[in-house]
């Protein structure tokens, strides 16, 4: 009994440290709208990411596959995260683009979705790659610092950064990949 109450005392002491983690697994969840023929691939992932930081993901394509990609940002970066894809075999760049941008049409963001006004629905951004030959694309996120604040009397306050998820779907169609 006297271990059940010290074990309750440390859950409860402890919990306001893990309050603000991030449980960006669930985001995988949240961000699974699959449009058919495409379905999820397991090389999705969502991380915690934090402000002032560049993150790289590597993610490798099978030749004779289509691929759909599709980028997600906790609103506290405010879809202020800078995207680059390179394709490692060939060093090009595939793909730089902000995470959103004023006029948001397509092609022109990753993260603001866009109305599409022949079906008058909206849609969220996404990029699809047909590798011609087995590749390795490299993402890389960068997420600039947070604006910091002043105080009353001018001075700056401390250093402020802003936790998110942000997460990476990958989607494929299913069929006979060419070696």
């Amino acid at each position: 009994m006297k271990l059940f109450k010290l074990s309750l005392i440390l859950v409860f002491a402890l919990s306001p440290f893990f309050a603000g983690a991030q449980n960006c697994a669930s985001q995988l969840e949240l961000h699974k709208k699959i449009e058919k023929p495409f379905t999820l691939n397991d090389m999705s992932k969502s991380a915690t990411c934090v402000s002032g930081n560049t993150y790289e993901f590597k993610l490798p394509l099978t030749k004779g596959k289509d691929y759909r990609i599709q980028f997600y940002a906790a609103a506290v970066f405010n879809n202020k995260i800078n995207f680059t894809v390179i394709d490692e075999s060939t060093h090009e760049t595939v793909l730089s683009l902000p995470g959103e941008t004023f006029d948001r049409k397509i092609g022109s963001c990753v993260l603001a979705p866009w109305w599409d006004e022949e079906t008058m629905k909206e849609f969220h951004p996404y990029f699809d790659f047909y590798p011609p030959t087995s590749t390795t694309l490299k993402i890389i996120l960068e997420i600039p610092e947070a604006p910091q604040d002043t105080t009353d009397d001018g001075s700056v306050a401390p250093k402020k950064f802003n936790r998110g998820c942000v997460t990476v779907m990958v989607y494929d169609k299913p069929g006979v990949a060419t070696w």
